[in-house]
């Protein structure tokens, strides 16, 4: 029987932890016998609250010393969560030979402790940008999940789904797998190495494949911007049937949209990282603090700053009375 422990780290997303707990129950339902065991466990034991508020009870980490998968479940804010003495714990279970990875968020303090050096890794897509600022020499890739022989990781929501039906197809057969998928609904195991947000780039690609791969330049160049004349000559285009392109379906110039996708990059850095807003500025193409803070102004009403302070003060005043499951 094989030990799951899941390291919960504060504000951790209780629909990753979920996803994967009732797959691994599941598995046993179907199996007809015990294939897996699960321990919550966290730096300290005791209720640790998710994202949500609602809390879980987790003993200290000495329950998960004889685990033979670990499992980092992050969410809110796990970008900040790096103590030393949980890092040297994982160091030292890496050390043992588990397999390691994490949930969600949870890549963060996972990447901190050195689990990713080697393997490609993913989170979730609203923290991508935080995650290849704060770790740029790591193989940080937009996927459902990745796994490898020994280290794992996804975005967290259902791709926590997702990835257990691998791991149980892996050790006991795609038809246990196919099982624990219909007892939830689930009519597709995605692959590692999917992409997370297809939907919208389906949806241009509907439109107008040009257009389609405007926009995927506009997002791989949102650091340093490429001049609108340039995208269009990439595509083969004039500038004025590119600027057509854009008008017809997303009501917008190609530069006002290159600008919002910009400002929006910004916006999830100032919530999701500590990173001063000079370094953001930089980070997302502009040319200095003064030029971010006036467009995003024009598309927020308010200055970097103070939307980064009422962000944080809503995010708390959600979670001052926590239930608890």
């Amino acid at each position: 029987m094989e030990l799951f422990a899941f390291v919960l780290v504060p504000r951790f997303s209780l629909l990753a932890l979920s996803s994967a707990v009732e797959a691994l129950r599941a598995a046993n339902v179907a199996a007809g016998h015990h294939l897996y065991r699960w321990r919550l466990v966290s730096e300290h034991a005791g209720a640790v609250a998710s994202s949500s508020g609602l809390t879980m009870d987790a003993r200290g980490l000495d329950a998960a010393e004889n685990a033979g998968v670990v499992a980092l479940c992050g969410g809110e804010r796990s970008h900040d969560y790096a103590p030393p003495n949980l890092l040297r714990w994982l160091r030292h279970q890496a050390k043992q030979g588990r397999m390691m990875g994490a949930l969600s968020d949870g890549s963060f303090p996972a990447a901190a402790a050195g689990l990713f050096d080697a393997v490609p890794s993913t989170i979730h897509w609203h923290c991508l940008e935080a995650y290849r600022e704060r770790h740029p020499r790591l193989d940080i890739r937009a996927s459902v999940f990745e796994l490898s022989a020994s280290r794992f990781s996804c975005a967290g929501g259902t791709s926590a789904l997702d990835l257990m039906l691998t791991l149980i197809q892996r050790r006991h057969g795609q038809q246990l797998a196919a099982t624990v998928a219909e007892t939830y609904i689930h009519d597709r195991i995605r692959e590692a190495g999917s992409t997370q947000r297809l939907s919208a780039h389906f949806e241009l690609l509907r439109h107008s494949r040009p257009l389609a791969s405007a926009v995927r330049l506009m997002e791989q160049h949102v650091d340093d911007p490429l001049p609108i004349h340039a995208i269009a000559a990439r595509l083969n285009l004039s500038v004025r049937q590119l600027d057509r392109l854009f008008r017809r379906h997303l009501q917008r110039a190609p530069a006002a949209y290159y600008r919002s996708l910009r400002v929006d990059r910004a916006r999830r850095l100032l919530v999701q990282t500590g990173l001063q807003v000079e370094t953001i500025a930089a980070a997302t193409g502009f040319s200095s603090s003064a030029h971010l803070a006036r467009c995003f102004r024009e598309l927020h009403g308010t200055s970097p700053r103070r939307y980064r302070q009422q962000a944080l003060a809503t995010t708390d005043d959600t979670t001052e009375r926590p239930a608890s499951v």
